[in-house]
């Protein structure tokens, strides 16, 4: 991630745009310092998922080290994966002192051995596991610092933890045959396994999902229980509570989605990562294309048709549906069935409610320019904009924007004074908020980072 790129996920390029200042407001803040950060060390730099840390590796003669939050840790020959946990702010990496390697979490060595993989934390942050090539070149899946059964190849080093951390799955090759691994008991052997689809588990960890290949076919497995035979399966969902579950499935007649066991209409193609159940898994929704053109599938019943669909999103209580729909070569957001204003572009992953579903903001572009469009009115344009999220009362909308060299957070349409050469969160989210009034984010100046803790007033 390097300087103005800090936003590349939101808009593909920087835009170039000519619009006078907008108000500024001077709100209350602070900033922590954390540490140096200078352009070297963008490319090797993360930032936590709770956005109040940063780790980058930094190289001398001696070696390389990780520093975290500007505190150096143990030097080695080569340092490598460096990773976050998702809650929390534990930090593991792989390591390399001589002809070994370790993975190192917590500051804590598990190793060495002759090869290891990107460390994997469980979605609670309590466990961690990794791929490590062992002395006689076989592999292992190492859990929480103990190596599981030898394998000859751990399959394409997927590693996949229940939400809740309890259980952890993969795939294993032991004599030209595939097993699933499922807490150290094998489930096979199986002529391969699907890992596009990977090994779903439900979100109460109590199901699990995953693809088999078997006389040139391939079946889901669910629960035990192999399901009828396809050419290829893609996405695989469940409800919110686990019990539905749906897939794509390529049959005679094309895609198809089969939700609960049943079919659904067969389709040219389903789009790759459309598939979602509401939030209250009462609903499911997908883009479909037939005839060249793609509508939304919701609950079975079809939408308008469309060049292109992509960005879906329910409202946190399920009730409304929104995505980007391409006409031509213009783009508009639909709400509801509602199509809204039309624009040149609809920033990708933009869409977002507010806490409650009652107002909805984006970011979209016309020409050079880019600008929020909150409750169907278009806001101030600014060179760049991102990580737009609403307060958790809803009261407001609060995103980064960039203008010149400058980037900076608005609230509603109010500037800060404070301004900083980058803003830098995690990929795929929005301003951190930690209660109703307040948010942070990490931020560069003059060649440091700061945590900046902000109300909104």
């Amino acid at each position: 991630m390097k300087g103005r790129d800090f936003l590349q996920a939101i808009l593909a390029a920087a835009l170039v745009s000519s619009a006078a200042a907008q108000t500024q407001v001077n709100r209350k803040y602070t900033e922590t310092p954390l540490a140096p950060f200078g352009p070297e060390v963008y490319e090797s730099a993360i930032v936590s998922p709770d956005a109040r840390h940063v780790a980058y590796i930094a190289g001398d003669e001696g070696g390389q080290r990780v520093l975290l939050d500007g505190r150096p840790q143990k030097r080695y020959d080569g340092v490598a994966a460096l990773e976050f946990s998702p809650v929390g702010s534990r930090l593991a990496y792989a390591a390399r002192q001589g002809d070994g390697w370790q993975v190192v979490v917590d500051g804590r060595e598990q190793g060495p051995y002759q090869r290891v993989g990107p460390p994997v934390f469980s979605p609670d942050g309590r466990r961690m596991a990794h791929v490590a090539m062992l002395a006689d070149s076989k592999r292992a899946v190492v859990t929480d610092g103990r190596p599981g059964p030898a394998y000859d190849l751990i399959s394409a080093g997927l590693i996949e933890f229940s939400p809740d951390g309890e259980h952890v799955a993969y795939g294993a090759v032991k004599n030209d045959q595939c097993y699933l691994v499922v807490d150290g008991e094998e489930r096979g052997p199986f002529e391969d396994l699907g890992t596009y689809t990977g090994y779903r588990f439900s979100p109460d960890g109590s199901r699990l999902a995953f693809v088999i290949a078997e006389g040139g076919q391939v079946h889901v497995m669910l629960d035990g229980a192999k399901q009828p035979p396809y050419q290829d399966v893609g996405d695989l969902v469940y409800g919110s509570d686990g019990r539905r579950a749906a897939y794509a499935a390529l049959g005679e007649g094309g895609w198809r989605v089969v939700v609960d066991g049943a079919e659904q209409k067969p389709y040219e193609a389903i789009g790759e990562g459309t598939l979602r159940f509401s939030p209250d898994g009462g609903k499911l929704a997908y883009a479909a294309n037939s005839g060249g053109k793609w509508c939304v599938v919701l609950d079975g019943q079809e939408g308008e048709k469309y060049d292109g669909v992509a960005e879906m999103t329910f409202s946190p209580g399920g009730e409304l549906l929104a995505y980007t729909a391409k006409t031509g070569a213009a783009e508009m957001v639909v709400v509801g069935g509602r199509e809204g204003r039309i624009f040149d572009r609809i920033g990708g992953g933009t869409l977002v409610f507010s806490p409650d579903g009652r107002r909805m903001a984006y970011v979209a572009r016309v020409g050079d320019v880019s600008f929020v469009v909150a409750d169907g009115v278009r806001k101030p344009r600014y060179d760049l904009i991102g990580y737009v999220t609403f307060t958790p009362d809803g009261r407001h909308y609060v995103y980064a924007a960039i203008r010149g060299e400058k980037t900076f957070t608005v609230v509603d349409e109010l500037e800060a004074a404070h301004h900083y050469d980058a803003i830098w969160l995690p990929p795929d989210t929005s301003l951190p908020f930690d209660n109703d009034e307040r948010f942070h984010y990490l931020a560069v100046k003059e060649a440091k980072m700061f945590l900046v803790e902000e109300e909104v007033q």
